[in-house]
């Protein structure tokens, strides 16, 4: 089997206490008006920590980032497989700048991300303890 790999964003504000999420176009192929994390594709040569970058430049316009660790990896066995290298990130930075790919973010706690986000990623981030970086609201 042959999967493409793509790279995800976990996106932590300690300041906030809370994460990026963000909520792809109308128009979009692929999760219409969905929540996500941002990340993408990794492009040839490019190694899977310069894409995490590369795609939160591009989505969110943050480039002060910190990437801290692997926080899972997942295989999505769809109509055409791809693994999942979804990093837990760290920002200061609160101001967000969206692509053209999406057309809402949101700095979310733990209740929202889970009212909003689907339930495919709520459960990789019950799996592994994603919630836990949350301090009391």
């Amino acid at each position: 089997m042959n999967a493409d790999i793509v790279v995800k964003s976990i996106i932590y504000n300690p300041k906030l206490n809370r994460f990026l999420i963000i909520k792809r176009c109308l128009t979009d192929d692929v999760g219409a008006d969905t929540w996500e994390n941002a990340g993408g594709n990794i492009e040839n040569d490019e190694s899977p920590e310069a894409a995490v970058r590369r795609e939160i430049k591009e989505e969110t316009g943050i480039e002060e980032i910190s990437i801290k660790k692997i926080a899972y990896v997942t295989l999505v066995n769809s109509s055409k497989p791809y693994l999942i290298i979804a990093y837990f990130c760290e920002t200061l930075t609160e101001n967000v700048k969206l692509s053209g790919e999406h057309q809402e973010y949101l700095w979310a706690n733990e209740c929202e991300c889970r009212e909003k986000l689907p339930r495919e990623i709520i459960a990789d981030f019950d799996t592994n303890n994603i919630f836990d970086v949350f301090s009391d609201d």
